[in-house]
């Protein structure tokens, strides 16, 4: 599988706000194998998972818990380059969420992000979606705090959020979020988001002229059409990827997305030396490992959350896969 990677552009603002703190991000570049340099290309990509790596590492630096919080609060037209002012230039805060949703991943892969409005209730979620993708708060915190940033901007601070949630488990104080994004936050949930009243996504924007907006998104759509498809098992994989760990797609509507019959997917799938339950359950595993290793759900809530009714037939299954019962894995 092609490791996942995210444009440059991301890691220069952390590296940015990092300095701001009065620490160099240069010997944490050194320590990834890069440089300033390296980072400051329009064009140029970096593994997630250094991109990971480095926020979690920036975070220790400046000894700050919320420093993914700060960085995201300091988000402007002109931090995550196109993306931002795709954003900020949009006619009203609906398109503004919904393009942006549409176009993140041409910028970052391995990641989903959904917008949706349900009756009077809008919600922008954030997630990344490779389980074996470790170390993942910092980023968290920092993409939800970067998407109520700029959606304080284009209101001109108009916006009141109803619900934070996050993955992962609380690090530091409860108040620094309670304060910052004002309204209850909840942690160790199903996926990272924000909730906001819908009739806030009627609001026009003054940020940037609206004119902006479609030469930014004919410019991210020839981005997202210039990438290739990937192989058939990476394809598969996006897909169990961007679903519900317990509730992953069947088999059967997956190869009528791809166009295959069920026969041919198993077919090309047994060619490159895998199968559908492998990549399945190598998902469910990997998601499994990181919530043991970074939360302390209970195994039988983790077993839940990937999608068995109990917990022994997990620790078993879990046990096959790693060599090692859950609980050790833990340790």
């Amino acid at each position: 599988m092609a490791e996942p990677v995210i444009a440059a552009q991301f890691l220069r603002h952390v590296a940015n706000c990092l300095e701001l703190t009065g620490r160099s991000a240069g010997g944490l570049l050194a320590e990834l194998g890069l440089d300033r340099d390296a980072i400051e290309g329009a064009d140029t990509e970096i593994p997630l998972k250094q991109f990971l790596v480095f926020f979690e590492r920036a975070a220790e630096l400046a000894r700050n818990p919320s420093f993914g919080l700060h960085a995201g609060r300091l988000v402007g037209s002109d931090s995550i380059g196109p993306l931002s002012f795709l954003f900020l230039s949009a006619p009203d805060l609906a398109t503004a969420f919904a393009s942006f949703t549409r176009y993140l991943d041409t910028m970052q892969q391995a990641s989903r992000n959904r917008f949706v409005v349900e009756g009077d209730r809008a919600m922008f979620e954030y997630r990344v979606v490779d389980p074996g993708l470790p170390l993942r708060r910092q980023d968290a915190e920092y993409s939800i705090s970067a998407m109520f940033s700029l959606a304080r901007q284009y209101t001109g601070g108009a916006i009141e959020l109803s619900e934070v949630r996050f993955e992962h488990e609380r690090a530091g104080a409860y108040g620094v979020y309670r304060d910052y994004f004002g309204c209850d936050v909840f942690f160790e949930q199903a996926t990272n988001l924000i909730a906001f009243s819908a009739d806030t996504l009627r609001h026009r924007g003054r940020v940037l002229s609206p004119v902006l907006h479609p030469i930014m998104e004919d410019h991210l759509r020839r981005r997202a059409h210039s990438g290739d498809e990937g192989s058939l098992p990476d394809r598969i994989r996006a897909i169990i990827a961007n679903a519900p760990l317990d509730t992953p797609p069947q088999i059967a509507a997956v190869a009528m997305r791809l166009g295959l019959s069920l026969p041919t997917l198993h077919r090309r799938l047994r060619a490159t030396g895998t199968s559908w339950r492998t990549l399945l359950d190598d998902h469910r595993m990997a998601a499994a490992q990181r919530m043991l290793r970074e939360t302390g759900r209970s195994v039988a809530d983790v077993a839940l959350a990937v999608g068995y009714a109990e917990s022994a037939s997990f620790s078993r299954a879990f046990s096959r896969h790693f060599g090692r019962s859950p609980r050790e894995s833990r340790d």
